[in-house]
C-alpha cells in the first residue's frame, strides 16, 4: 500500500461489520442451538461465555491496537519498519495465546464455580470452558491478522474469513448436534463446533494475507528494533485492551448480580444480549474504520480531514443506534418468542430490549470518540475514564439499584444507561479540547517516526 494513502470511514466499515455481525451470528447460533436443549445450557454456557468473551475480546482490541500503529507507519510512508511490527506482533499474539489457552484449560472448572454454577449447570459451563477456552490461540492468530489486513484497507477478508467461519460452525452444530443421525453431543458438540469453525477461519485468514494481498513480514535485524518495536505495540495496545479488560470483568460481576435476582432474568438477559450486542456492531464497525481512516491522516498531518471524518462518523453511529434499538424494542415479542417458550424470561427479555435505547446511542458515540482520540495519540484517557467510571458508578449502583432497591434487572439497565451516556460526555468534552487545540494539531503534522501515548 503506498504511502498516505486515502482510505474512506465507510468503504473500510461496512466490511468490518459485517465480519463482526457473521462472528456474533455464531454466538447467536449458538445460543439457540442451546435452547434447543434446555434454558439450563444456554444460561450456564452465557455466564461462562462472559469469560471467554472477556479473553476473545483482549486479543481483538490487541489487534485492532495492532492495526493503528500499523496504519500510522503506512501513512508515514514508512514500509520497511512496518513489517518489523508484523513480525514482533506475530510473537507477542502467539505467547499470549498460548497461555490463556492453558489458563482456561487447567482452571475451567474453578472458573465455572467462581461464577456461581453448580450441579449441571457446573457441568455444562466447564466443558464450553475447556473446549472453547483452549482455543483461544486461534482466535489470538486470527486478531493479529485481521490486524494487519484492516491496517492495509483489506478489511474484506477479515469479512471472508468471517463467512467462513459461520458456514462451518453452522454445519457442524448440525451434524454433531441437531441431526438425529449424529453423535448428539449437546454442549460438547457446540463448543467443537466452534473450535473448528475457528480454525478454519484461521487458515483461510493466514492465505488471505500471504498469498492473497501478498504482506510481507521482515524480522526486526537487532535487539534494539525488537524491543523498541514491541514498546510501541505495547504503548498503543495495553490502554486499549485495559478498558474492555475492566469492562468484561463489570460484565462478569454484573452476572452474578443477575444471578442472585433470578435464574429467568439471567436466561433473558443472555438472549438478549445477543440481539444488543449485534446493534453495538454497527457503531464498533464504524469506530474501527475511523481509527485506521485517522491513524493514516494522523501519519500524514492531516488534522482538518480528521475533524471533519470524526463529526460525520460520530452522528451516523449515533443515529443508527438509535434507529435500530427502536427497532429491536417494538420487535421485542417476536424477538423471545424465537429463543424461549417462557413467559417469564420472555416479558424481561421484552424490558431489556427496550431499556436499549437509554445506552445504545451513548455506546456508539463512546467507541468512535475513543477510536479518534487514539488514533491521534491520546490512548491512555479512554482507557481511565471507561475504567473508573465503570468501576465507580455502574457496579455499585447496579448493585443498589437491583438488589437493596428490589428494581432487580431494571436497576442494572438504569446503571447501564448513566455508565454509557456519562462516558460519552466525558470523552466527548476530550475531543473538543484535543481537536480545538493549537499544538495537537502541529503533533499531527510533525508524525514523529515513534509515537508516544498521551495522558
Amino acid at each position: 500500500m503506498p504511502p498516505k494513502v486515502n482510505i474512506g470511514v465507510f468503504s473500510l466499515s461496512w466490511p468490518i461489520f459485517l465480519q463482526l455481525t457473521l462472528t456474533y451470528c455464531m454466538g447467536l447460533v449458538d445460543i439457540w442451538a442451546l435452547g434447543r436443549i434446555s434454558d439450563a445450557a444456554a444460561a450456564s454456557v452465557g455466564s461462562v461465555n462472559t469469560v471467554t468473551t472477556f479473553v476473545l475480546m483482549m486479543f481483538s482490541f490487541m489487534g485492532q491496537g495492532g492495526s493503528l500503529v500499523y496504519s500510522r507507519m503506512i501513512g508515514q510512508g514508512k514500509l520497511e519498519r512496518v513489517r518489523e511490527c508484523y513480525s514482533v506482533a506475530l510473537i507477542l499474539h502467539v505467547l499470549l495465546g498460548v497461555i490463556a489457552s492453558v489458563v482456561l484449560l487447567v482452571e475451567g472448572e474453578a472458573i465455572a464455580q467462581l461464577l456461581g454454577l453448580h450441579g449441571q449447570l457446573l457441568s455444562h459451563g466447564t466443558t464450553f470452558l475447556h473446549i472453547v477456552g483452549g482455543s483461544c490461540a486461534l482466535h489470538s492468530l486470527m486478531a493479529m491478522l485481521s490486524g494487519v489486513m484492516a491496517a492495509n484497507g483489506f478489511t474484506r477478508g477479515g469479512m471472508f474469513a468471517a463467512v467462513l467461519t459461520n458456514i462451518t460452525n453452522i454445519a457442524l452444530i448440525y451434524v454433531l448436534v441437531l441431526s438425529s443421525a449424529g453423535p448428539g453431543w449437546g454442549v460438547r458438540g457446540i463448543a467443537l463446533s466452534t473450535a473448528l469453525a475457528t480454525a478454519a477461519g484461521l487458515l483461510f485468514s493466514a492465505w488471505l494475507v500471504f498469498f492473497r494481498i501478498r504482506v510481507r513480514f521482515r524480522r526486526p535485524s537487532s535487539r534494539r528494533q525488537w524491543r523498541e518495536q514491541g514498546l510501541l505495540l505495547i504503548t498503543f495496545t495495553l490502554p486499549t485492551m485495559l478498558e474492555p479488560a475492566f469492562w468484561q470483568a463489570a460484565q462478569i460481576t454484573t452476572t452474578r448480580i443477575i444471578t442472585a435476582v433470578g435464574p429467568d432474568e439471567l436466561a433473558a438477559r443472555m438472549y438478549t444480549l445477543s440481539i444488543t450486542n449485534m446493534i453495538g456492531m454497527f457503531g464498533s464497525a464504524l469506530s474501527q474504520g475511523l481509527q485506521i481512516t485517522v491513524g493514516h491522516l494522523a501519519g500524514a498531518g492531516d488534522m482538518d480531514r480528521i475533524r471533519r471524518v470524526t463529526r460525520t462518523t460520530r452522528l451516523a453511529g449515533v443515529a443508527i443506534a438509535a434507529a435500530l434499538a427502536l427497532v429491536a424494542g417494538l420487535s421485542g415479542g417476536w424477538i423471545m418468542d424465537q429463543f424461549t417458550d417462557s413467559a417469564q424470561v420472555a416479558e424481561s427479555g421484552r424490558l431489556l430490549l427496550w431499556c436499549g435505547l437509554l445506552y445504545l446511542p451513548g455506546s456508539s458515540l463512546i467507541m468512535t470518540t475513543a477510536s479518534t482520540l487514539r488514533a491521534v495519540g491520546h490512548v491512555t484517557y479512554p482507557a481511565a475514564v471507561g475504567i473508573l467510571v465503570l468501576w465507580g458508578v455502574f457496579i455499585p449502583l447496579a448493585y443498589v439499584l437491583s438488589l437493596p432497591l428490589g428494581l432487580a434487572i431494571g436497576g442494572i439497565m438504569i446503571a447501564m444507561a448513566v455508565d454509557e451516556n456519562l462516558r460519552a460526555l466525558l470523552l466527548g468534552i476530550r475531543w473538543r479540547r484535543v481537536s480545538a487545540r493549537r499544538k495537537d494539531h502541529r503533533g499531527v503534522e510533525r508524525a514523529q517516526p515513534a509515537p508516544v501515548a498521551e495522558s
